[in-house]
């Protein structure tokens, strides 16, 4: 019983780390955690650490996940620049399935918008490669010339004068 308790826990380990006994690399579980992440992204985006969890480890390597959660509740500080409510992904594995894209309807006041997203395979579980914007800071672009004004619906002459 012995040899084949050491055989288990040398065979074990090796078979985790390959990738056996990881979740399938199928289509279908691929979608699932696609769901996952649109989840993470439209319901429980005042907690951007559930986000951060799907993200692909060269992303988390990239961010901590202190700087990532800062970084988006700045992103959405301002909902009507970043609209972001993503419905419906539409996949595309690679032939090995280890990595593919992923294209989300995005709920928008334009038509047809979309976000896309890419998707690898590792640690036995899909993840994504998002927010690249957070990374190198350039996300941050669109917060200097915010063109959203109080005059554009009121008028704040009039508010000024007690009218």
């Amino acid at each position: 019983m012995r040899r084949y308790d050491l055989m288990l826990s040398v065979l074990l380990p090796l078979l985790i780390l390959s990738g056996c006994g990881g979740a399938p690399k199928t289509e279908a579980h691929a979608l699932e955690r696609l769901e996952a992440y649109a989840d993470a992204i439209d319901r429980s985006y005042k907690e951007p650490e559930k986000i951060y969890a799907l993200l692909a480890q060269e992303v988390r390597d990239a961010i901590s996940e202190e700087d990532f959660c800062t970084a988006f509740e700045k992103e959405r500080s301002y909902p009507y620049i970043t609209p972001l409510y993503i419905m419906d992904p539409v996949v595309t594995l690679s032939d090995d399935g280890m990595s593919g894209t992923a294209v989300y309807d995005q709920a928008a006041r334009i038509i047809g918008m979309h976000y896309t997203v890419g998707l690898v395979y590792e640690n036995g579980d899909y993840y994504i490669l998002d927010w690249e914007e957070f990374l190198d800071g350039s996300y941050l672009e669109k917060f200097e010339n915010v063109p959203y004004s109080l005059d554009w619906y009121y008028d704040t002459d009039a508010l000024d004068k007690g009218d």
